[in-house]
C-alpha cells in the first residue's frame, strides 16, 4: 500500500509540473512558474521570469541572480556537475540549452552509458561551478552552453552558437564552436 501511495504522489507531482510548465504566458502562468522555480533553486534573486515550456534540471545546484529570463522551451541542467552560476540581468532566449556535464566516452570497451560523466570545475567567489554566466549577458535563441563555459560581464552569444571555454568581457560570440567575432566596446 505504501508503494502505491508513493507512486500516486509521484504521478500527481509530475502532472502538476507539466501543468505549470505548459501554462500559457499569462500573469498567472508567470506567477506559477516563478513560485515553483524560485523555491527549488539553490539561490534565486528578485524578478525572475520563466517562460512557457522552460525547465530546470537539478535546481538545487543552480544560483541565479536578479532580473533573469529563461525563454520559451529553454532548459538548464546541472546534473552530475559542480553547479551553475548565473548573474544579474541575464537572458537565455528561446530554445537555449545549458548543460553542465558530459558523458565520458574514452573507453570503447565499455558502453557510453556505463562510463559515467565528467564536468569542469571553475572556482568563482570561493565556490566551484561548472558553468558561470556573469552579469548583463544575453544568449540568443537555440544556443548550447557546455560544461566549462565562462561568460564574463556583458557578453552576447549569437543565436545557434555552441560554446565552451572562457570569454572576455563584452565579447560577441558566434558559431560552432563559438568564437569571438567582435567586442561590444
Amino acid at each position: 500500500m505504501k508503494k502505491i501511495f508513493k507512486t500516486i504522489i509521484k504521478e500527481v507531482s509530475q502532472l502538476i509540473f507539466s501543468i505549470i510548465q505548459s501554462y500559457p504566458d499569462t500573469s498567472r502562468g508567470a506567477k506559477l512558474r516563478k513560485n515553483f522555480w524560485s523555491k527549488r533553486l539553490r539561490k534565486c534573486g528578485t524578478n525572475p521570469e520563466f517562460k512557457r515550456g522552460s525547465g530546470i534540471g537539478f535546481p538545487e545546484l543552480i544560483d541565479i541572480g536578479s532580473n533573469f529570463i529563461l525563454g520559451h522551451d529553454a532548459l538548464i541542467t546541472a546534473g552530475h556537475s559542480e553547479g551553475i552560476f548565473i548573474g544579474n540581468n541575464v537572458s537565455l532566449s528561446r530554445g537555449t540549452f545549458v548543460h553542465a556535464s558530459n558523458h565520458n566516452i574514452d573507453n570503447v570497451n565499455i558502453p557510453i552509458m556505463e562510463q559515467g560523466t565528467s564536468c569542469s570545475k571553475i572556482n568563482f567567489n570561493n565556490k566551484n561551478y561548472s558553468i558561470i554566466i556573469k552579469d548583463d549577458v544575453w544568449i540568443g535563441s537555440k544556443c548550447i552552453l557546455l560544461t566549462g563555459t565562462y561568460l564574463e560581464t556583458g557578453c552576447v552569444v549569437s543565436a545557434g552558437s555552441v560554446i565552451s571555454g572562457k570569454y572576455e568581457p563584452y565579447s560577441i560570440i558566434a558559431g560552432n564552436p563559438g568564437r569571438v567575432i567582435k567586442k561590444r566596446i
